[in-house]
């Protein structure tokens, strides 16, 4: 783990990470949660989300970085300006629930465009059916998507669920390097 990544599981653990009972985006039930945005949008955690998420991928041949608005929209634009801070053009982007019914009636934001190669973020992936939609809406402009990277994995699935679409994964962090102690369902 490198250092920016543990600093990261450190103020996740402090500013985002929480017990009791919660439903996820999945449906699923849980006694702990990972609130990721109260760490997403605090002046750290921006900075060690751009560093590990540029870390996670400068050897990665790719146009553009980024997922599902709301949570990618902070993790996309931290990663672009590390990239920017280290000398290298990435677009980011983020797609939407719905494509828009006014404007340009967009379901994906951003420059991307058909050809390009396209990394695909999540802040916390429990069974990967959030990502799985930002992966649809690419690859229907005609993107290929190279990886998709979480900044924490539930390991409920989601690495399975990737595996059999074909598309590289990898987290930062597992829900184990909080102290929960889960079978790896991937």
């Amino acid at each position: 783990m490198t250092d920016a990544a543990k600093q990261l599981l450190e103020l996740l653990s402090e500013r985002s990470f929480k017990r009791g009972q919660f439903t996820l985006a999945s449906g699923a039930t849980s006694n702990y949660y990972i609130d990721g945005r109260m760490s997403e949008v605090h002046s750290k955690g921006a900075f060690l989300i751009g560093q590990v998420l540029y870390e996670a991928t400068k050897d990665l041949a790719f146009d553009a970085i980024g997922g599902m608005a709301v949570g990618a929209v902070p993790l996309t634009t931290a990663a672009v300006m590390h990239y920017h801070l280290n000398g290298r053009a990435v677009e980011g982007f983020w797609v939407r629930d719905k494509q828009k019914a006014h404007g340009t009636g967009k379901l994906v934001e951003g420059a991307v465009k058909a050809g390009d190669r396209v990394v695909v973020v999540d802040d916390v992936i429990t069974s990967g059916g959030s990502s799985v939609k930002a992966i649809d809406a690419v690859k229907e402009m005609g993107c290929q998507v190279v990886q998709v990277l979480s900044l924490v994995d539930r390991l409920q699935g989601a690495a399975k669920l990737f595996r059999e679409l074909g598309v590289p994964y990898r987290s930062v962090l597992t829900i184990r390097d909080f102290g929960i102690d889960v079978p790896d369902q991937g």
